[in-house]
């Protein structure tokens, strides 16, 4: 990529007769990027750090009190040629170091000149303490002496030989909960119960603890081993969304020369926790549930597997897997930087900036800060949505609060700074007219787009597929399977056996009372003719004879299971029957009659009616899991009760479905919210066919709307259903 490096800047004439240097309290360290050195200027007072290209660097090594920033600059350019920095760099390289309180300058000497600047970095620390007040940190120790007596025992962890100890630990971990996978999904339920909050909160202060403590025994071990800086002076508390959590200040980990080293110790906060978790599901998997260690260990995996996996572990936060990937790349500043790649890009092709700066040195580095600064923007907007929503939940006020201030901040803000930039800005001092005119166009025609362009709107829900009729068919009769029909076979109405049984007892029962029922009829015959009165008894004795004998033959015939419903059996494991014990009542199997498939849609209650009112009568109908597989289909009622009861077990989040079920709803078909069912016939000449149990995802088009109007009434929606209000 061609990178657009003027010589000269207009500005140049303000700091050329000046003579800064760099404080007394800067070290500098060397680091190797990308096959290129850069120093890493340290000052120890007040812990800030910044980084020099080599040719930066020369050109602040010429500054020593008494040479001029001009006198520098020519030096500068007569030994490196096109290697120095140009007049806009340097002046950029001095605005960094200033901003860092690295640089003394003589352009206020005095006491007054200091106290001024202490107090625009207090107004600054104040401004980003009253803008970020959902994330305050408030130092309190100083762990250095700690550390540094300690280190030669913890930092040996970070080893080979740690490592190798660290994977076993963890795989043991794994090979623990993998075992008990349902017992783990299960407990799962009951980590936000009141009564287990104040026990999740500890262990997720203890494991915090452990976690800022795994980075500061990483960066003593290694910048000891390297010769780096490694005192870590400050430990405290951080406020994180109103919430107390511990943090260590391991800045000086950007002296350590090995990028690698630099990994480690972004990594060995979330090693720790890992660490803690497989130790606590050894013994969580060990010990009987109820007790309280039993809790305490799957408390212990629950905070380790959320906090590794969402936050520290996620590399669009600016949290430890962020500068992980800053360090694997070798893009220092790498939010910083993104942010500024794409606002080159908007400068340079959008409001035809000559000289924007561009902060990308090849087009491979400016794909990955594009990439990065989009999707980071989006999940943090996901995240900052997400804390918003949850704090309103507990508190409705302090959350209307919180959402009012992130509107000002994520449009308000940025809206402003950008009005101030184009109106004022010396940037585009020759093309404000242009630049204001293009950005005001893009703006309104957004907002026109947004407010007046009809768009296609379209609702979906989950359905099961099943059988206008069918017939559950039971055993009527205790017995042995003998034979079968195979599943899939066309049945008729009560002529064919679906499922033989035989029950020797029942057989032999029957010839009993045969032989039995003989028996009175020879006696009857003889009583006849000798005495009338028992024959009358014998009379009355066969015919309960007979009645017990229909009811045998009609439990023996029983054992032959027939339809009374023409259509297709399904019996999928009916092969496994033969030979097996079945019970009265136990279910065999299920008759389809031929009428077709049913599609039962669970549709909320904000959807519903606008579906039975606005919807048109076809759909769309997808197969869930196989996305390919489609077919139509058309609305055939919208039964207008709320119900609970979920047509199927698959619809619920027990089973993977999208509707959520109460714990204790029994089977998980009570759904914790009322919904409406909507049915669906599909269309019988698609290629496609639907089985009995199947789930689709249907979707229903809606009259197309204007962005804005649809958004207002998805917002207004939320509301309703999340507050009630």
């Amino acid at each position: 990529m061609t990178v657009d490096r003027p010589t000269f800047s207009e500005s140049w004439y303000r700091v050329a007769d000046s003579a800064p240097r760099l404080k007394s309290t800067a070290r500098t360290y060397r680091q190797r990027s990308r096959g290129r050195l850069w120093h890493v200027v340290h000052e120890q007072s007040g812990d800030r750090f910044s980084r020099l290209s080599e040719a930066g660097y020369r050109f602040v090594a010429l500054l020593d009190g008494r040479r001029t920033v001009g006198d520098a600059w020519r030096i500068c350019s007569e030994q490196l040629g096109d290697e120095a920095p140009t007049q806009g760099e340097a002046i950029q390289i001095l605005a960094q170091l200033y901003r860092e309180n690295l640089l003394h300058s003589d352009l206020s000497p005095d006491v007054e000149g200091v106290l001024r600047r202490q107090q625009a970095e207090k107004r600054r620390e104040v401004g980003g303490l009253l803008m970020n007040f959902l994330f305050v940190r408030l130092p309190l120790v100083d762990p250095n002496a700690f550390l540094d007596r300690w280190t030669a025992v913890f930092g040996r962890v970070f080893s080979r030989w740690g490592a190798a100890v660290w994977i076993g630990l963890v795989a043991i971990g794994l090979c623990c909960v993998a075992g008990r996978a349902e017992a783990v999904a299960g407990q799962a339920s009951e980590v936000l119960d009141p009564e287990n909050l104040p026990l999740l909160y500890l262990c997720f202060i203890g494991l915090k603890v452990l976690h800022e403590f795994g980075h500061a025994f990483a960066c003593k071990r290694f910048a000891g081993d390297t010769g780096a800086n490694d005192e870590i002076h400050t430990m405290g508390v951080m406020i994180l969304v109103f919430t107390p959590i511990p943090y260590v200040d391991v800045s000086n980990a950007w002296t350590l020369r090995s990028r690698w080293h630099r990994v480690v110790v972004g990594a060995a906060g979330m090693m720790v926790e890992l660490a803690a978790a497989a130790v606590a599901a050894v013994v969580w998997a060990h010990t009987a549930q109820g007790t309280g260690l039993h809790a305490v260990c799957y408390n212990l995996m629950f905070v380790a597997g959320v906090s590794s996996l969402l936050f520290n572990g996620n590399p669009l936060l600016r949290y430890d897997a962020y500068y992980m990937l800053s360090d694997l790349l070798e893009i220092p500043n790498l939010a910083q930087r993104s942010t500024e790649c794409v606002q080159y890009l908007v400068k340079r092709y959008g409001w035809k900036v000559l000289h924007a700066h561009n902060p990308a040195r090849s087009r491979r580095e400016a794909a990955w800060l594009c990439a990065y600064a989009s999707l980071s923007v989006v999940y943090r907007a996901f995240v900052c949505v997400a804390i918003v929503l949850f704090v309103a939940d507990k508190l409705f006020v302090l959350g209307s609060l919180l959402a009012a201030g992130a509107v000002v901040a994520w449009v308000g803000v940025p809206l402003g700074r950008l009005a101030h930039y184009l109106l004022v800005g010396g940037e585009v001092s020759r093309v404000r007219g242009w630049a204001v005119g293009s950005t005001l166009a893009v703006l309104v025609t957004v907002l026109a787009a947004g407010a007046l362009i009809p768009m296609p709107q379209r609702a979906r829900a989950e359905g099961v597929a099943e059988p206008v009729r069918m017939a559950v068919v039971y055993a009527a009769a205790d017995g042995f399977v003998r034979d079968y029909l195979a599943s899939g076979s066309t049945v008729g109405a009560g002529d064919q056996v679906l499922v033989e049984s035989t029950n020797v007892e029942l057989a032999a029962e029957r010839k009993a009372l045969l032989a039995q029922r003989d028996g009175a009829t020879a006696e009857r015959r003889i009583a006849l003719t000798e005495d009338p009165g028992t024959a009358q008894v014998l009379c009355q004795r066969l015919r309960a004879l007979d009645d017990k004998i229909r009811r045998v033959e009609g439990q023996l015939s029983c054992l032959a299971l027939k339809s009374e419903l023409p259509g297709t059996w399904v019996c999928p494991d009916v092969d496994r029957l033969k030979g097996a014990f079945v019970r009265r009542g136990d279910r065999i199997g299920t008759v389809i009659g031929d009428a077709g498939l049913l599609i039962r849609v669970v549709a909320g209650q904000h959807m519903a009616a606008r579906i039975a009112a606005e919807a048109n009568g076809l759909v769309d109908i997808r197969v869930k899991g196989a996305p390919d597989r489609q077919l139509r289909g058309t609305i055939d009622a919208v039964l207008p009760a709320g119900r609970q009861e979920l047509p199927s077990a698959a619809l619920g989040y027990g089973a993977g479905g999208s509707v959520e079920t109460l714990p204790d709803g029994g089977e998980g078909i009570q759904s914790a919210e009322r919904f409406f069912e909507i049915r669906i016939r599909p269309d019988a000449d698609s290629d496609v066919r639907l089985l009995s149990g199947q789930r689709v995802v249907v979707r229903f088009e809606m009259p197309a709307e204007p962005l804005m109007v649809q958004g207002w009434r998805s917002l207004l929606q939320l509301f309703q259903r999340r507050f009630h209000v």
